[in-house]
């Protein structure tokens, strides 16, 4: 079996980019998937359908996308974030609201420790229109990463400003006053 590395999953996306030929990208990305090993530096299959699931999505090909992403889901490999929330998205693009919704209700059930999470599914609600949903998740990003000791927030910085910015906007369009979080922003 071929190993498949981030550095080549990053390779591949780097060219789409310039290319813009995100079809061809998920198709190459799904036929890795086959012959990933996450063995001697390899990524797992689930990582790289997940990264396959997100290029149909840039395509447009969402049906595409959420068959993927459920494949990832399936394989229960190592993977960065929830695939849940990917998939979630590709459904409320596909008009499946319902199972959507309650795809993120197992993803709060499940009660996530990383912010990242809070912030994929804060933006997914804000771009579905879903002001409240996304400020609620990113007021919980937040306070995950807050209750924790500034010193070993590590990395967390980033997905900090991330949730603060996606709380920012539901807010202003909410019509709601700044507060102590957007004070955080300015800091």
């Amino acid at each position: 079996m071929t190993h498949v590395t981030e550095a080549d999953l990053d390779d591949l996306e780097f060219d789409t980019l310039r290319t813009g030929e995100h079809r061809a990208a998920a198709v190459r990305l799904t036929e890795m998937a086959d012959t990933a090993e996450p063995s001697q530096g390899g990524v797992s299959r689930a990582k790289v359908l997940l990264r396959a699931g997100e290029q149909f999505q840039h395509a447009g090909d969402h049906v595409r996308a959420a068959e993927v992403y459920r494949l990832a889901i399936e394989d229960g490999g190592e993977v960065y974030g929830d695939p849940r929330v990917y998939l979630a998205d590709a459904l409320l693009k596909l008009g499946e609201t319902e199972e959507s919704l309650s795809l993120l209700a197992q993803i709060r059930e499940s009660k996530p420790t990383d912010p990242e999470v809070y912030r994929v599914v804060a933006e997914v609600l804000y771009e579905h229109g879903d002001l409240l949903g996304a400020h609620t998740w990113s007021t919980e990003g937040a306070d995950l990463i807050l209750a924790q000791p500034e010193a070993s927030r590590g990395d967390a910085a980033d997905s900090l400003e991330g949730l603060l910015r996606m709380r920012f906007r539901a807010r202003v369009d909410l019509g709601r006053p700044e507060d102590e979080y957007d004070a955080l922003l300015d800091a």
